[in-house]
């Protein structure tokens, strides 16, 4: 049996909330999970859909990206600094864009910080109730990302 999470990141990759708005969301307590966990780092990362990604497109012409991806992603990515420049063009239609705003379809996304909760088995969380929280609390409005790993 697989490991499934729901991970909650801000849509602006470079987001990070004061310590004051760190402190409430990792006060939140979200139902019907097995746990939960918030994370903030100093440098970019990438939360991933795991075995649910099922392809990922140009925002502009719809075009598939999957393969040209990996490269891109190793284009954006510094070692121990992560993920430094998400400005990239696409090769479809040469326009420029972020890595963050390709359309991945599951969602997937870039993160400074990020909130992952375990579901029980039933999977009763409030994904909007959840949301609604973390944009009250920063004002800014999150990304969700199922990951099965």
């Amino acid at each position: 049996m697989s490991d499934y999470y729901i991970s909650f990141i801000p849509e602006e990759p470079n987001y990070v909330p004061d310590s004051k708005m760190v402190e409430e969301i990792k006060g939140m307590a979200i139902e019907d999970c097995v746990q939960q966990y918030f994370e903030v780092s100093d440098v970019m990362h990438f939360a991933d859909a795991g075995e649910n990604l099922e392809s990922i497109a140009c925002p502009f012409c719809k075009a598939d990206l999957q393969e040209w991806w990996g490269g891109a992603m190793d284009l954006a990515y510094s070692g121990e600094s992560g993920f430094t420049n998400l400005v990239t063009v696409v090769p479809c239609c040469n326009q420029s864009c972020s890595l963050n705003d390709l359309v991945y379809h599951f969602p997937q996304g870039f993160y400074k910080v990020k909130l992952t909760i375990e579901p029980t088995p039933d999977y009763q969380v409030s994904i909007e109730d959840v949301c609604d929280k973390l944009k009250e609390v920063s004002g800014m409005q999150w990304r969700v990302i199922h990951t099965r790993v």
